[in-house]
């Protein structure tokens, strides 16, 4: 295989396709069982250079055995330029009789974060320091291990962790050996996009002429300035003072941090009895 200029922002897949194969349909018509990863990114199967690129193939893809004129190895951008097709190539690839050797089929794993199905090929989406969870299940139903392959994100006990708001980022899912099936681990691919800043307040409701001490500092620390044009309260600082029975609206906003975390502007109705 060959490139007429390497990739500066990424990398490329590699992997075994029928030949009918289309970007985008990979995960049907390919053994992403075996899908390699050429890339200077941390994390990816191989460089570009160095050390020879070895690619697993096998016999059989999507239930057609491979032959002359039937399966290929199929060359694209990766998940760090998903819609690039410059690299995209086919090389063709035959299989001669041999002895038949039996082997386990690889492991078929499927993942999910908050109830979404995760893509091997299309990214998701991580925010800073928004902790999320991934649940990885094999066919085989054996224990998931997981794993990051970027420096930018941390998964503990299947809780990934974005430790940037911008960048890519690379959770892997491997399943063991068992009796029926191989050892297999699947590549998820994510963006890294700024956290949500938040202000939570605490309470809603308050009675005439008490006070509130509204939240100083959002979920990222950020100083909290607030306002209000209601007649009944009145704010100073981040003390609100129930003045009269009704609605008392509240402005809050807070300052971002550069690419981790945007501005935030919100506002809370305060009811006064």
């Amino acid at each position: 295989m060959g490139f007429a200029n390497f990739p500066t922002n990424g990398g490329v897949y590699v992997l075994e396709c029928l030949n009918t194969v289309v970007a985008g349909q990979t995960a049907t018509l390919c053994d992403t069982a075996n899908q390699i990863w050429v890339s200077n990114t941390t994390g990816a199967t191989f460089k570009p250079v160095g050390a020879d690129i070895v690619l697993s193939v096998v016999g059989a893809i999507a239930g057609t055995t491979c032959g002359a004129d039937k399966c290929s190895i199929f060359i694209t951008r990766d998940h760090e330029a998903p819609t690039d097709r410059s690299e995209d190539q086919l090389i063709a690839i035959a299989f001669s009789a041999g002895a038949v050797t039996p082997t386990k089929p690889k492991d078929v794993i499927s993942a999910t974060i908050n109830g979404k199905a995760l893509s091997t090929q299309q990214p998701g989406t991580l925010a800073y320091r928004t902790p999320v969870t991934i649940i990885a299940t094999g066919t085989s139903g054996g224990a998931v291990t997981y794993g990051s392959s970027t420096p930018d994100c941390t998964v503990v006990a299947g809780v990934i962790t974005a430790l940037k708001g911008a960048g890519q980022c690379d959770i892997t899912a491997t399943t063991p050996d068992s009796l029926s099936t191989q050892s297999t681990t699947a590549h998820y691919p994510f963006y890294l996009a700024p956290g949500n800043q938040i202000v939570t307040f605490n309470k809603t409701s308050l009675k005439s002429g008490t006070t509130l001490k509204l939240p100083s500092i959002t979920n990222f620390g950020e100083v909290v300035t607030y306002s209000t044009t209601s007649k009944n309260c009145s704010i100073k600082g981040n003390v609100l003072k129930a003045n009269k029975k009704g609605a008392c609206l509240v402005s809050a906003t807070a300052a971002g941090s550069g690419t981790l975390w945007g501005p935030t502007s919100q506002k809370q109705t305060i009811k006064i009895s």
